[in-house]
């Protein structure tokens, strides 16, 4: 069965500006894994594994959901996630949005209704660079905070749709588009 998400598209031109960020951070962070810039996303809901009768549903929920109006969000610095000297998660961070929060619960309400789980942590909108940390090695002692402030440029993210994706993880790029849903204009 096929893994499906919930998500913000990130636009060519940020894509390709963050490309050119983990091109220079490739030296640094030694991970297994660096998202194509294809791939380059701030996950709304993901869905896990799901039939296509429940792909259907949500399409269909989506379709007749009144989603909110279009709005803007703020990337921003580089981020982390786990331990700061061989961080699990390199992310863009996306700045606090109150109309990002609630889309966020409107898709998470519509996956509830067709019987998807949601997650039990905290949403903290991110854009993912590159994950899992790949040496014994560590960063060294304050090489961090150096690169957060080097990797730091505030760009605007017009926000007009909703994408749900298909997974592929043998496949580069590995999300497929199976879905829009526009937001209101």
């Amino acid at each position: 069965m096929s893994h499906y998400f919930l998500a913000i598209q990130i636009p060519e031109a940020l894509q390709e500006f963050y490309q050119s960020w983990q091109s220079e951070l490739r030296d640094v962070f030694p991970y297994k894994k660096w998202t194509e810039k294809e791939d380059l996303h701030i996950t709304l809901a993901f869905l896990g594994e799901a039939t296509e009768r429940q792909i259907l549903d949500i399409k269909r929920r989506l379709d007749t959901s009144e989603l909110t109006d279009y709005f803007t969000v703020t990337l921003g610095k580089l981020g982390t996630f786990g331990r700061p000297d061989r961080p699990r998660v390199l992310y863009v961070e996306v700045e606090p949005n109150e109309k990002l929060n609630n889309l966020q619960k409107q898709i998470v309400k519509v996956t509830e209704l067709a019987g998807f789980r949601s997650e039990n942590r905290a949403y903290r909108p991110h854009v993912t660079l590159g994950k899992k940390w790949g040496t014994a090695d560590s960063l060294p002692k304050g090489m961090f905070h150096e690169l957060e402030s080097k990797y730091s440029s505030e760009k605007q993210l017009e926000v007009s749709q909703v994408t749900l994706f298909k997974i592929h993880p043998q496949k580069t790029p590995s999300y497929e588009v199976v879905a829009i849903f526009p937001l209101k204009s």
